[in-house]
């Protein structure tokens, strides 16, 4: 706009000396008319502001690696009669990053806005002004829009190195039961208040102590996933994709399971998932969690070397598949 204004005053500095030397009605209409330009750029720039009208189109959801945008459409005169500009924000809520942008409105008030779909997260995109300058750039006017729009970058379902062992999902352990009667028992010392009926008497003549029958049951044990957070954040989408794959398996076996994320610096958050919608909601929290900036993950070996090759299993016989 600074070099609009001095081009002019260039203009109209020529065109006085032209008048005053050449004073002649050609001269005289050349400074009218040069007088009147600001005039009217200003009147198109105020008429352009005040009829300003949009709309914007943009995916709620998006997938890694495939190109999506926001459609902005301006309406109205300023779509012809004006040049438009947006001030824009986008936070990567993940990585704690904000980046800042200002685009021009092109192709007949019609723009295409890319979103950064390189990496899984959840990203809000905010149009906070737009500047409406008349074509010949004398005057500019700011509105604000105060339009927020919040997309989520899915990762794409990665099968691990290895598969989840199905005979996990039977796995079964051992709890006290409230059933008097049961084939399964541990026995243990007499305490007050025990019934008679779960003395175990030859155990008790063998010890020569009282000694009774504590009822067991069988439950089955819950199958884990595990997410460690990094840094690094193509290993993080490579774990977030098997860890979405993984979970699919289990509820395609109709097996609820948990899915434990593990920050570097802080308490691991555990989500129970029975469903689809519980995987979508589980996923949906993760991709808005923060990722640490010390985040440590493994430097050495290539990414399908850090994810190990079978499953750990705890003493409950319950399955954990690993993603880290």
């Amino acid at each position: 706009m600074v070099r609009t204004w001095l081009a002019y005053f260039a203009a109209l500095i020529s065109t006085f000396v032209f008048f005053l030397c050449y004073k002649m009605w050609v001269a005289w209409y050349c400074l009218v008319l040069l007088l009147t330009v600001p005039v009217f750029a200003f009147i198109l720039a105020v008429i352009a502001s005040v009829t300003l009208r949009y709309k914007t189109e943009a995916p709620a959801i998006a997938t890694i690696g495939k190109p999506a945008y926001i459609r902005f459409t301006l309406e109205g005169f300023a779509a012809f009669f004006s040049y438009c500009t947006i001030k824009t924000a986008v936070t990567d809520h993940m990585a704690g990053e904000t980046k800042k942008s200002v685009l021009r409105i092109t192709d007949s008030g019609v723009t295409k806005i890319p979103l950064d779909t390189k990496h899984c997260g959840a990203f809000t995109y905010k149009m906070s002004k737009i500047y409406i300058s008349d074509l010949l750039g004398f005057f500019k006017f700011s509105k604000n829009l105060g339009k927020d729009m919040e997309f989520l970058v899915k990762p794409v379902p990665e099968m691990p190195g290895y598969m989840p062992d199905v005979y996990g999902f039977k796995a079964k352990s051992l709890r006290k039961s409230n059933k008097p009667n049961s084939e399964i028992y541990d026995i243990r010392d007499y305490q007050l208040g025990d019934p008679v009926k779960s003395i175990h008497w030859k155990m008790s003549a063998k010890k020569d102590k009282i000694m009774v029958k504590e009822p067991l049951e069988e439950y089955g044990g819950h199958s884990r996933v595990i997410l460690k957070l990094s840094d690094d954040r193509d290993i993080l989408d490579l774990h977030l994709g098997q860890v979405l794959f993984t979970s699919r398996f289990y509820l395609d076996h109709e097996t609820s399971h948990i899915i434990r994320v593990i920050p570097p610096d802080s308490k691991e958050v555990a989500f129970n998932v029975e469903s689809e919608t519980d995987l979508q909601r589980a996923l949906l929290q993760i991709l808005h969690m923060r990722i640490p900036e010390e985040a440590s993950h493994e430097k050495e070996g290539s990414k399908d070397e850090q994810i190990p090759e079978e499953p750990l299993n705890e003493q409950v016989s319950a399955e954990e598949t690993y993603a880290d």
